[in-house]
């Protein structure tokens, strides 16, 4: 088993179709569009760009908006 399968057990990812704000390690941070692995975490909804390896946090009220209104798509 590959690395970022065993960090994504559940096997969905998130397609940002948009740019959204969110937090990185350093402080604020726009996430940009592509492809991330989806990580559980204390502080809401973490994401793992699977080419460049940058990690975002949206909070879940966020993430569960951008969901909604179609910015967020999820694929299994």
């Amino acid at each position: 088993m590959r690395g970022d399968e065993a960090r994504n057990k559940s096997g969905l990812h998130a397609f940002l179709k948009d740019p959204i704000a969110a937090r990185a390690d350093d402080g604020p941070a726009v996430a940009p569009r592509g492809d991330y692995d989806i990580d559980a975490c204390d502080a809401g909804v973490g994401l793992c760009n699977c080419a460049t390896k940058n990690r975002f946090t949206l909070s879940f009220d966020a993430y569960l908006q951008h969901l909604s209104e179609g910015r967020i798509a999820l694929a299994g």
